[in-house]
């Protein structure tokens, strides 16, 4: 598979603890390089867990945290092989994790990247083989997308 600068926004965890597997991808993708302040950020993304669970079952969860003045999302994507358990409202293991940057002033923007990340995922097909790291053409041209920071609907 020949995705340009994946590394940018795709990354595997090794950690069990949903906080820590999100401050790895945090850590581990550069797309959150840009950020004006990168820890504050990863703050009010577990901030934001605590108050409810990102994840949305089907072994997705999708974080999230507010960075004021950012001129558009910044969405990473971070793989367990393991699973995380996220809360007792879905038990299945959490093995794919969205993380999104984005302002305050720019929920229109963030809703619609949830929203086309949503039509992706929600396809078990589609889910299983980004899982399993089978990278079928539907996979290759998510993550295409995903490194463009492109979140365009599937067809």
């Amino acid at each position: 598979m020949a995705v340009e600068n994946l590394d940018r926004v795709f990354t595997y965890v090794s950690s069990l603890d949903k906080f820590d597997a999100m401050d790895e991808i945090i850590a581990g993708c550069s797309i959150f390089d840009d950020l004006p302040d990168k820890e504050k950020f990863a703050r009010s993304v577990r901030r934001r867990e605590r108050l409810q669970s990102t994840g949305i079952g089907h072994g997705v969860a999708i974080a999230h945290g507010k960075v004021d003045h950012l001129e558009k999302c910044h969405i990473a994507l971070g793989c367990s092989r393991e699973g995380i358990v996220f809360d007792e409202k879905y038990p299945e293991p959490v093995k794919l994790i969205f993380v999104i940057a984005s302002s305050r002033t720019r929920q229109a923007e963030y809703l619609h990247a949830v929203s086309n990340i949503l039509s992706w995922v929600y396809d078990s097909d589609f889910r299983k083989s980004l899982m399993d790291g089978l990278y079928s053409d539907d996979v290759e041209e998510f993550l295409k997308h995903l490194s463009a920071q492109e979140f365009i609907a599937r067809r």
